[in-house]
């Protein structure tokens, strides 16, 4: 085991891939400095009220443990080093999650590893996983589904092992009761645990102990994390769970209608998520017994967030860690019944496919953000109106001084009169304005003219407008 462990530290090529994948998280976070959705800009706003007292009320479904417990001493600490603009602040949050995501990667590699006991896999499964786009753009933001991939893997780790089978059963279930309190959705994989804890042991009564373990460490750590936390924060325990299964299942409502999707989303996208190139050696892993359960750590999520008529590709991050051990597994066969060439220009192909998918951060708001920071910089600015107010980060750049009203996109022509009334600057998307010609003559009507306009890349260009 020790020489193992120091044959670890020693991998070379696994330290290359984490620096080389750290340093393009950090390119990504200050070269895409927009949000995506709305749930980044509630993360990080929840952070900045606790850290340095910003004007916010966060959403009653969302647990706070995250944001209060990870991202909020990050900001602390950057206001406390000298950082005073929101922008640098703002970079201060993403550092856990971008460290996080590393982290990721090597527990990848551990546990490709631990299951197969072959170096190649290990380091193929790694590479796969390290430069997937999903963990590798969303790793340069504060979504939330890094940190629980993160005790998924570490719960996956601790059942994976022999001996101690009460502790790492409770060691497992706790570390699974963290993802879900980091997201709730992803007690899913509750289920695929309690079946590595059933069979990483032979013996009947050891496999009942460690799922015991694994159920009694999820009761007692989610009463803390999501009962208790919720009761402090929100004046009830589990008040979080409750609101946001009843907003996602009762009501079936969305806070993105455009994130609506049919029940067959995952699999009509499979190949934005799934490189073509991986699919011969996902076939030759068919058969492998030892990588058996990593299929059930994907099957799950693509059933359980199907049911859900909110989706989105990000949902599916805690899944990548066990395609990329398929994937590695696969091609560790291969590289024995196949020509080296061949082998090596699938893997090469594999990679290149998987990064091209970080092109989705260019979609990010950066115009609006752009937008916001022009408009606090004017400190006659004190009522603004905008549409999509997540896209400009809502109170982060604006701060406490201006009173933020948010419009839809595109806004109703009833919502606009009600909303910009008393306004200082109005900001709309500029693809609405060409859409309805009459958004800018209710404008017009109330004192409007165009101010500027904010381009940047292919984020969606924005205009503003001031009262005459």
């Amino acid at each position: 085991m020790a020489r193992d462990r120091g044959r670890w530290l020693r991998d070379r090529f696994l330290w290359l891939v984490i620096g080389v994948t750290t340093a393009v998280r950090l390119f990504l976070a200050w070269r895409f400095f927009g949000f995506l959705g709305g749930d980044d800009v509630e993360i990080l706003e929840e952070a900045f009220r606790r850290a340095v007292g910003l004007a916010y009320t966060p959403w009653r479904a969302r647990n706070l443990l995250l944001p209060d417990g990870l991202v909020a001493p990050f900001v602390y600490l950057g206001r406390t080093v000298g950082f005073q603009e929101t922008f640098p602040l703002v970079l201060c949050a993403t550092v856990p999650f971008v460290v996080l995501a590393s982290v990721n990667v090597v527990l990848v590699d551990r546990l490709v590893f631990r299951w197969l006991g072959d170096r190649t896999a290990a380091r193929v499964g790694m590479a796969i996983y390290a430069f997937h786009w999903l963990p590798l753009a969303f790793g340069s933001t504060p979504y939330p589904r890094t940190v629980s991939t993160t005790f998924v893997l570490l719960a996956t780790l601790a059942l994976s092992g022999t001996g101690r089978d009460l502790m790492r059963g409770a060691a497992g279930g706790s570390l699974a009761a963290l993802a879900f309190a980091v997201r709730h959705s992803e007690g899913m994989y509750l289920l695929p645990l309690l079946l590595v804890a059933v069979f990483a042991e032979t013996d009947r009564r050891r496999s009942v102990r460690r799922a015991l373990g694994v159920l009694g460490g999820f009761a007692v750590v989610s009463a803390l994390t999501v009962g208790l936390y919720d009761l402090l924060t929100w004046g009830r325990p589990f008040s979080s769970l409750v609101s946001v299964f009843a907003f996602t299942v009762l009501e079936h409502a969305s806070t993105s209608p455009g994130a609506v999707h049919p029940p067959l989303f995952y699999f009509t996208r499979v190949l934005f998520w799934l490189p073509l190139t991986m699919l011969p050696a996902l076939v030759l892993t068919a058969r492998l017994r030892r990588v058996r359960l990593a299929w059930v750590f994907l099957a799950v999520p693509l059933v359980v967030l199907s049911f859900i008529q909110f989706k989105e590709l990000r949902y599916l991050q805690g899944a990548m860690p066990f395609l990329a051990l398929l994937g590695g597994a696969g091609f560790a066969v291969m590289r024995t019944r196949w020509r080296p060439w061949l082998v090596t220009a699938l893997l090469v192909l594999t990679l290149a496919s998987e990064v091209l998918g970080v092109r989705v951060l260019a979609g990010k708001s950066m115009a609006a953000v752009t937008a916001a920071r022009a408009m606090v910089s004017n400190r006659s600015v004190k009522v603004v109106a905008l549409s999509q107010a997540w896209a400009y980060g809502d109170r982060l750049y604006l701060g406490n001084r201006v009173e933020v009203r948010d419009l839809a996109t595109p806004p109703s022509m009833n919502d606009l009169e009600e909303k910009i009334t008393g306004a200082d600057r109005v900001a709309l998307y500029r693809k609405d304005l060409a859409a309805n010609p009459a958004l800018a003559a209710v404008l017009a009507r109330h004192g409007f003219t165009s101010e500027t306009h904010f381009r940047w890349g292919e984020s969606k260009a924005v205009a503003v407008f001031s009262r005459n």
